[in-house]
């Protein structure tokens, strides 16, 4: 919880000074930070001097590099890459990096350290971010046009404008907003629990979480084979299947149903994802770009601490499958906001920004 607080807290920050300053230069002094936490974190844990207080700063000081990062690097890849065909394969090679990453280090992390310690795997990660910092400074990009200098408070607001003034932009954001509560709540929190009192317990979970890695596997190799275009429709399509998911375990589905839906789940998020961030990039002017991308991640974020609050209230009240249930309403919902919107449904990939 507290690295999403630090994340939304410095968020708008980090959009601003993405758009002000040179990106690569960010992106370098992110993972530096990042690098440097780990390590300290690693030497610490190894000596047997490491202190709750002190690996929780780190983390935080590394969760505010992270959100810096991110800004920057959505904003850097259109600087390397044509618009187009070559821009979604692009994100599509990044999100399958990133997706590998994940389903295979959780289990290589574990090995490790059954083998070795804790500080081994910290340390070794702290490595490959000053190695990710040395490859960044290799990067060489073309000349970026001089833009105004304005003081920081008039590009923040210059950026919420930017951003306020895209009906299609805003209304994708709540119904990301909406959904990331309800994942939050529904999977997130009340998952692990209705596996215990509903399904086989850690085992049958497993199955339902692997199918999702497996779902964000194949629909990164799918936007990347086939690039979507109906990038509106897509947005208004990939919220059914967490719907989905929510309404199996509200209903007591079979576990290979909701393995299915779990799996679908995991395909339409990284297909979304991946068209979402390549029509950002396409649409949104190159000065702006940070900006916009930070307040979407920022709104799309601001209910997630609510709903690790309040979920597990909610399902001692009125029971883990009703708010499973009323998870999955409010992000039907939120799919029908999006297709309610004639913007929203508009969006084609390469085209001008319909703002």
């Amino acid at each position: 919880m507290g690295g999403l607080l630090v994340f939304i807290a410095v968020t708008p920050a980090a959009g601003v000074l993405a758009d002000r300053l040179p990106r690569l230069s960010i992106i370098v002094a992110c993972q530096i930070i990042c690098g440097v936490c780990q390590l300290v974190a690693g030497v610490l844990v190894l000596r047997g001097a490491a202190a709750v207080w002190a690996l929780v700063a780190l983390q935080m000081v590394a969760g505010a590099a992270g959100a810096f990062f991110q800004p920057a690097v959505k904003g850097l890849v259109p600087q390397l890459v044509p618009p187009g065909p070559m821009l979604s394969h692009a994100n599509a090679l990044l999100q399958i990096a990133n997706n590998a990453v994940a389903i295979l280090g959780p289990g290589l992390a574990g090995l490790v350290i059954a083998l070795s310690s804790p500080g081994i795997i910290l340390a070794w990660d702290g490595a490959t971010f000053l190695a990710s910092a040395a490859l960044f400074l290799t990067l060489r990009l073309p000349p970026s046009p001089r833009r105004e200098r304005r003081r920081f408070l008039g590009d923040l607001a210059e950026g919420w404008s930017a951003f306020r003034s895209r009906r299609w932009l805003w209304v994708l954001t709540v119904v990301s907003a909406l959904t990331s509560a309800c994942w939050a709540a529904g999977v997130s929190v009340l998952g692990p629990i209705y596996a215990i009192r509903y399904l086989d317990g850690a085992v049958s979970w497993g199955l339902v979480t692997s199918a999702i890695g497996i779902g964000l596997a194949c629909g990164s190799i799918t936007s990347l084979l086939f690039p979507p275009t109906r990038v509106g429709l897509l947005m208004c399509l990939t919220p059914i299947p967490v719907a989905l998911l929510l309404i199996g375990m509200a209903t007591g589905a079979p576990l290979l149903a909701l393995a299915g839906a779990g799996a679908l789940t995991g395909a339409g998020g990284t297909l979304q994802l991946i068209a979402w961030t390549s029509y950002l990039q396409e649409t949104i002017p190159t000065e702006q770009l940070s900006r916009i991308v930070a307040t979407n991640a920022l709104i799309a974020t601001l209910l997630v601490p609510v709903a690790y609050a309040v979920a597990g209230p909610a399902a001692e009240l009125v029971g883990v499958r009703a708010v499973l249930g009323g998870c999955a309403v409010i992000v039907l919902g939120g799919a029908v906001i999006a297709a309610c919107s004639r913007d929203v449904r508009q969006l084609i990939a390469n085209r001008m920004d319909p703002a």
